[in-house]
């Protein structure tokens, strides 16, 4: 499981650092007096390796497989019709009970859906 679980890659991670890194060097520093410069050079030296880190984590957070996220999508749109229905004035109180064990199904598979995932495929019990 340890090894299914995403990191940010680091070759990704190093090139926003170094192009941010080299934004912040060249040209925001023009516009930084000269006697402040080496106080802020420190401050972007440790600011932005860690915006580097979590840009390269929000992306790698994104290339989600294509399987997932068309099932994550399929549970969202089951939520939305299962909530339009017990919303309805028109329905049995029967059908919205068992309507009402569906949605929380729903949510829970959709709770678990990354954890089911175990990288080529849903496990399904």
């Amino acid at each position: 499981m340890a090894d299914s679980q995403k990191v940010a890659p680091q070759g990704l991670q190093a090139t926003i650092t170094a192009g941010l890194g080299t934004l912040a060097t060249a040209s925001c520093l023009q516009w930084i007096p000269a006697d402040q410069a080496q106080y802020w050079a420190g401050v972007a030296s440790l600011t932005v390796p860690v915006i580097g880190y979590l840009a390269a984590r929000i992306f790698a957070s994104m290339d989600e497989p294509e399987e997932l996220t068309r099932y994550k999508a399929r549970l969202l749109r089951d939520l939305k019709h299962q909530k339009r229905i017990l919303k309805d004035k028109n329905i049995s109180k029967e059908i919205k009970a068992g309507i009402s064990k569906k949605y929380e199904q729903t949510m829970l598979k959709l709770a678990t859906a990354n954890q089911d995932y175990n990288g080529q495929e849903l496990i399904t019990d």
